[in-house]
């Protein structure tokens, strides 16, 4: 009788051995390098890089001399002022990019940049940013098409 559950429990290891090797052998792939997860700090430093970049105009008639946009130059002052806002601007949308926080102030600042330096490369990237509103707030703080691009 003794030897009946030897036979038994002998069976029962070498089948529990056999699936785990398959198991083992069947998740086998090939090394994949480990993407690295994207922090908040990485999404700040990309959005900063952007919104902070030169603008970019590619012409459409073939002529470089008219890629070139053409701002208003603005004084000291404005220069000033204008600087203060768009830091506000994109440090409240660093806020706005956490959860449970709003794009409110940031579009408020973009909004008066808008509004005092127009023509300028300011309100040039003011528009920029409040184009970069995720869409499903626009209806909460009124951006409209018009707002972000005044030719159409």
């Amino acid at each position: 009788m003794d030897n009946f559950w030897i036979k038994v429990a002998i069976a029962v290891v070498v089948v529990v051995a056999v699936v785990v090797g398959i198991n083992y052998f069947k998740g086998l792939k090939p090394e994949q390098p480990a993407q690295k997860e994207k922090t908040v700090g990485d999404t700040w430093r990309e959005d900063e890089k952007r919104l902070r970049a030169e603008p970019n105009v590619t012409p459409t008639t073939g002529d470089a001399k008219q890629a070139q946009m053409q701002f208003r130059k603005l004084t000291e002052e404005e220069q000033a002022g204008a600087e203060q806002l768009f830091e506000m601007a994109i440090a409240s949308r660093k806020m706005a990019r956490l959860p449970g926080m709003s794009y409110g102030q940031m579009v408020s600042y973009c909004r008066q940049i808008i509004e005092k330096y127009p023509g300028s490369e300011f309100e040039y990237k003011a528009r920029r940013m409040l184009g970069e509103v995720p869409r499903d707030h626009w209806e909460r703080h009124k951006i409209t098409e018009q707002e972000i691009n005044p030719a159409q």
